[in-house]
Formats: C-alpha cells, sequence, structure tokens
C-alpha cells in the first residue's frame, strides 16, 4: 500500500499488504472483475450514492445511536462504556448496511437474482430483507451446523421470500458452496457478506459499513467533545469492526481491540495462508490442505479465517487482537442484559467482555466505544438451554 494513510483500501490488485489478493479459479475471474469495475463506478456516481444513502435511512434507520451505557459503566467503576447500537438497525444488525449497498449495486448492473452465504443468519435475513424491497429473487446458503441454532433469521428470510440452500459444515462450507453456484451461474449476483473472498469484495464490504465509523465519529465529537480512547468489538469475517475502526485508522490515539472467538481465532493462533480467494491468517494444518478450529456457541465469529485488511492490521501492530470463550461471551451477555436492558447477540459479547476489562481501573475520562452489533432473539433458546438457571 503506497499511500501512507491505512484508510486508503487496498491497492489495484487487491492486496492490503502481502494479504487479500485474487486467488480463485480462472472461471471466477470474469466476475470479479466485472464487479470490481461496476463497483468503482458506481462510488463515482453520486445518484447512486444519494439512493444508497436514502435508504440507510428511511429503510435501515441510519443513523444507529451511541449509546452511554450508564448501567455498566456505574457496575465496573472505571472507564465510560459507549455502544454503537447497531442491534437497533431493521433486521437487527449491522449486515443491512452491506446487504443494501450490494443489492443496490447488483441493479445497477443489471443482475436479475441474488446469492448470499451466512453463518449466523444475520446477513441471510438482511440481504433477504432488502432483495423483497427490490423485488430481487434470492437463494442463501448455509451450513447444517449453523442451521440448527439460528432458525429465527431463517424463518425471517423465508418470509421475505427467500430460499434456503443447506450445505453440511458451517459458514466456512457455505461460502464454497455458493462461489460454486456464482461460477455456473455468472448472471446472478453473490452479496457477500463481510470482508473476506476474493478482490474485490473486501474493499466492497468495507466501503458499504465504513457508514458506522462516520457516524460514530460525529456522535461521539457532539456527546465527548473528542475522540473515543478504544474501540473495540467482535470479529469474525471481520466486517462489523471494520466499519467501526476504519473512520479513525489514521487517529494514533484511538486504540482498537479486535475479540476472536478462542474456538476459531485465525489472527492469534493461526498462520498465513492462502484459501477460498484469499490470502490471510487462517487456522490450517501445516501443508495448508485443511482448515482447522472448534466449535463456538456465536455462529458469526466461528470462521476459520478472517478478512486481509485484519491481517495486515496485525501485521503492522496497528490493531490488537484477541479472544474470548464461550463462557466469557455468556458472562457479559449476563452484564448487558441486568445493568442495560440490552438483550444482545452472542457474538458482539467477545468485545464487551473485553470492553468490560479494559474498562476496570481506567480513570472515568476514559472513553471506550464497543460495537453491538446484532440484537439476540436468534440466540435465545441457546442461551436458556445453556445458562438458564442462573437467572433463577
Amino acid at each position: 500500500m503506497k499511500n501512507k494513510s491505512l484508510r486508503s483500501g487496498p491497492d489495484s490488485r487487491g492486496y492490503y499488504g502481502e494479504f487479500g489478493g485474487i486467488y480463485s479459479g480462472i472461471t471466477l475471474v470474469p466476475n470479479l472483475l466485472e464487479l470490481d469495475k461496476a463497483f468503482n463506478e458506481a462510488i463515482r456516481d453520486q445518484k447512486f450514492l444519494d439512493e444508497f444513502n436514502y435508504h440507510l435511512k428511511h429503510f435501515v434507520g441510519r443513523p444507529s445511536p451511541l449509546y452511554n451505557a450508564q448501567g455498566l459503566t456505574k457496575k465496573i467503576g472505571g472507564a465510560k462504556i459507549l455502544f454503537k447500537q447497531e442491534h437497533l438497525n431493521h433486521t437487527g444488525s449491522h449486515k443491512v448496511n452491506n446487504a443494501l449497498f450490494q443489492v443496490l449495486l447488483a441493479k445497477r448492473m443489471g443482475k436479475k437474482s441474488l446469492l448470499c452465504e451466512s453463518g449466523a443468519g444475520a446477513h441471510f435475513s438482511a440481504v433477504a430483507a432488502v432483495s423483497a424491497k427490490m423485488s430481487m429473487p434470492l437463494i442463501g446458503v448455509m451450513g447444517e451446523t449453523d442451521v440448527k441454532r439460528v432458525n429465527q433469521n431463517i424463518i425471517k428470510a423465508k418470509h421475505y421470500g427467500a430460499k434456503l440452500v443447506t450445505t453440511p459444515g458451517t459458514l466456512k462450507d457455505a461460502i464454497t458452496a455458493v462461489l460454486k453456484m456464482w461460477t455456473a451461474d455468472p448472471e446472478t449476483y453473490y452479496v457477500c457478506g463481510s470482508t473476506v473472498a476474493s478482490a474485490p469484495f473486501p474493499r466492497i464490504v468495507q466501503y458499504a459499513q465504513s457508514v458506522i465509523g462516520r457516524e460514530t465519529r460525529k456522535q461521539i465529537m457532539e456527546m465527548e467533545g473528542r475522540l473515543m480512547d478504544l474501540c473495540i468489538g467482535c470479529i469474525g469475517g471481520g466486517s462489523n469492526f471494520l466499519g467501526l475502526i476504519h473512520e479513525f485508522l489514521d487517529e494514533p490515539n484511538v486504540k482498537m481491540i479486535g475479540v476472536e472467538a478462542s474456538e476459531s481465532a485465525a489472527l492469534t493462533k493461526g498462520t498465513v495462508g492462502i484459501m477460498q480467494g484469499m490470502k490471510s491468517f487462517m487456522l490450517q494444518n501445516e501443508y495448508g490442505s485443511a482448515t482447522m478450529g472448534g466449535p463456538n456457541i456465536a455462529a458469526g465469529t466461528q470462521f476459520y479465517s478472517v478478512g486481509p485488511e485484519h491481517s495486515y492490521l496485525k501485521s503492522i501492530g496497528r490493531v490488537e487482537y484477541r479472544s474470548c470463550t464461550d463462557r466469557e461471551m455468556l458472562d457479559a451477555y449476563k452484564m448487558c442484559a441486568k445493568y442495560e436492558g440490552i438483550i444482545p447477540a452472542l457474538e458482539p459479547m467477545a468485545g464487551l467482555f473485553h470492553a468490560l476489562k479494559e474498562a476496570k481501573g481506567k480513570s472515568k475520562d476514559y472513553l471506550i466505544c464497543c460495537s453491538l452489533c446484532g440484537r439476540g432473539e436468534k440466540d435465545l433458546d441457546q442461551i436458556e438451554n445453556l445458562i438458564g438457571k442462573e437467572f433463577e
């Protein structure tokens, strides 16, 4: 990356430093090149951007609030904790920002149908809502393991008119399946759900999700008169956290911590590899021929790899990356529900757990902004089965 700004995006070949690129079969390359050209034309088209911003306001319900978590702040007794409340968006997470952008891009390209993959189902539900609004048919692909634990998002997607195809496994396997479907039908549009896969998808998703950080900058300046000291959030593929921090990457006084699930912590336990179209940190065997990593309770964080921009930010030391266990996520969930009256998704609880750790012992003037990227209805049955007795 020749430009000194960390916000300048990948180079012309889709690389963030050594990470990213296009590592796809020759049959998929024309699709990717067509998409790259269409994306770069669209973001220079003010009419297209105006339509995107209109629907962000009137369909998604943006801006999402920046919320002073007074109950948790008082309980912890240290830093002031702020939530960027992406769970209050239409469809219940940050995923709708990217879904809206890419479906509008698909329409601009003249595509007639859509494909998407999903782990926690939030992306499937979000794309389904937008596809219904835009009158475009959608097929969503999910792993059978994930389908068993996130049925509410699947029900919503079906009610919007989307069709579901399942494949053995989890998100990784769903991505493989949907890429094969896209290769076989280039006239459809693949709505990638996170900052992963071949270029230009990491850049497209980052661009769409960066509305989170732009709003946060304006809101925190109005609320506190200065920027936060720390941004923190969970990471699966990495889109919600990158959406928050991208605005602040060139701010040296803003610390950043991304938190993975401990069972699939590619950035803290993985090695550099190439798979599913990108070069990034991955949980893989010594030969790079098989992915590894165990299950965790938050489907949206169960991914063997991570977006290449996160790998780059790790390699240069700009962002610190940690991991969080299932029990720690559940403990953070209990705190959020009890002291804030908010039922969050399990995924952002990985970030909140470490936000609470960071808050302890800090000055009350220290500002921590935590991404609350999803709401928890999808996880209630699982939480009740695991720790329901702890609420009695």
